[in-house]
């Protein structure tokens, strides 16, 4: 996916105008709308300040609706976590309800 679309679909999700991610980010609103429609490159160091303003990480942002869902049973994911520890592996539990 293009990166001005993703932009916009992360900021939509967040129910933001692009003048108000523009304030959030320090960028002005007319970047952030040539951004969407693909007239301009983002530099890393926009992405980042994007990010910010929603709280993500620069990955996260520009994977922001893709991630993968999985659904595991609780003795499984128990006896999984052992494994990572016992390997020294970091993990991140996100628990959402259905």
């Amino acid at each position: 996916m293009e990166i001005g679309k993703q932009l916009q679909i992360v900021r939509k999700a967040h129910r933001l105008l692009q003048k108000d991610l523009a304030t959030n980010a320090g960028l002005d609103r007319s970047y952030i709308s040539k951004l969407e429609r693909g007239m301009s490159d983002p530099t890393y160091s926009t992405l980042e300040k994007i990010a910010s303003a929603y709280e993500l990480s620069v990955p996260h942002l520009l994977n922001y609706g893709h991630e993968d869902t999985f659904n595991i049973d609780i003795d499984a994911a128990i006896d999984a976590l052992k494994t990572l520890k016992y390997n020294m592996i970091k993990v991140e539990i996100k628990i959402k309800p259905l």
